[in-house]
This record gives structure tokens, sequence and C-alpha cells, in this order.
């Protein structure tokens, strides 16, 4: 029972170091796919070998992370109780400065999440802590996203736009706007002259035949 208890620390160790240093690079999501592989090659039994293999397959640095989890000792005897590991004396600050003895435990926005540890409770949670929660979150709060009109116009055509384009198709519109305006305006000026020189010469024409009947 204790080397299953020491295996189990070991991992979270190792856990907690590969975090660190694939944050240092920003490759996190890797450490996804760490905890993904575990689970599901080696089911509960999460040994050495197993973090070995998973470590190799995903082509992590097995010894940067085994360097850490050594170093994080105050000795080289690390199963001494007198020797101290500087990575769970931080967590086990953590988890009293946030008043939880809980384990696991969730904290979010510096606050202890108090609802059912399952994925979607916590999910919810970690969405509803942002002011301005990201895309991946609108889906599960029930709100859309808020789309610029250049998201919008590739959303209703396909085709991407940029706004300098847009900028320029409003100029266009607007100018063959107003070359159809002047057109209109000037050929219905045409047929108004044109229907006033007809009444005209009408008038004329009936005026001379009057002239003519009475002579």
């Amino acid at each position: 029972m204790a080397i299953k208890g020491t295996e189990i620390i070991l991992e979270d160790l190792r856990q907690a170091c590969l975090w660190r240093n694939l944050q240092s690079t920003n490759q996190t999501d890797l450490w996804w796919d760490y905890i993904e592989r575990m689970h599901q090659s080696c089911y509960s039994v999460l040994n050495q070998d197993c973090s070995q293999r998973a470590h190799t397959k995903l082509g992590l640095s097995w010894t940067d992370t085994n360097r850490c989890v050594r170093e994080s000792f105050t000795g080289k005897e690390w199963i001494n109780k007198a020797v101290f590991n500087s990575i769970i004396d931080k967590e086990v600050n953590y988890w009293r400065d946030f008043g939880t003895t809980v384990y696991p435990s969730v904290v979010i926005n510096k606050k202890s999440y108090r609802g059912q540890i399952e994925p979607l409770g916590v999910y919810n949670a970690i969405c509803a802590g942002f002011k301005n929660p990201p895309k991946q979150c609108y889906k599960t709060l029930g709100r859309e996203a808020k789309l610029s009109l250049e998201e919008l116009l590739a959303a209703r055509t396909g085709i991407a736009i940029t706004k300098s384009e847009i900028v320029v198709l409003c100029c266009v519109i607007i100018v063959l706007n107003a070359v159809v305006v002047y057109c209109c305006r000037r050929r219905a000026r045409r047929d108004m002259q044109n229907e006033m020189n007809t009444q005209i010469e009408s008038a004329v024409s009936q005026y001379f035949a009057l002239t003519q009947k009475s002579t």
C-alpha cells in the first residue's frame, strides 16, 4: 500500500514538473495529451514505466521531468520523513490559503469551486468566471459570439473580406448609385422637355388651323 501511495505521489510530481516545463515553452497542450495517454494506456496503474512510455510516445523529455522531480526534494533520501518537497509544500500552502482540504479541488479566480467535480460543471464555472468569455464558452453558456462585419460576411458568403475591401466596395456602390440617379434625372428632364415641345407644337398647329379657317 505504501508503494502504491508513493507511485501516486511521484506521478503527481511528474505531472506538475511536466506542466512547468511545457509552460515555459508554451506547449501546454501536450500536457493534456500526456494525461489522456496515461489514463487510456495505463488505466489506474500510473507508475514510472507507464509514464516513461507516455513521454516517449509524445516526444517529451523524460530526463527533464525526472530532474525536476529530484530537485524538488530537499535531500537525496526523499523517502525519509525529514525530507521536504517544494512542489508539495507549495500545493499544501495553496490549499490552506483558499480554505479547502478536499482533493482534488478546483480554484477559479482565487475562489474555491464548491460544485460537483465533473467536467461540464467545472467547465461552466470557468466560463462564467470570464468577464469576456472566449468563443469556446459561448455555446456552453447559451450565448452567441458577436461577429465582426468581416466574420459575418465570411460566414454568409464563404469569402474572406478585409475592412479596406469593404470600404472600397461601399464607395463603388455609392458612386454607381450617384451615376444612376444622375442619369435618371437627366432622362426625366429630357422626356419632360420633349413633352413640352410636343404640346407647344400641337398648340401652334391648332392656332394656325383656326387662323386659316377664319380667313
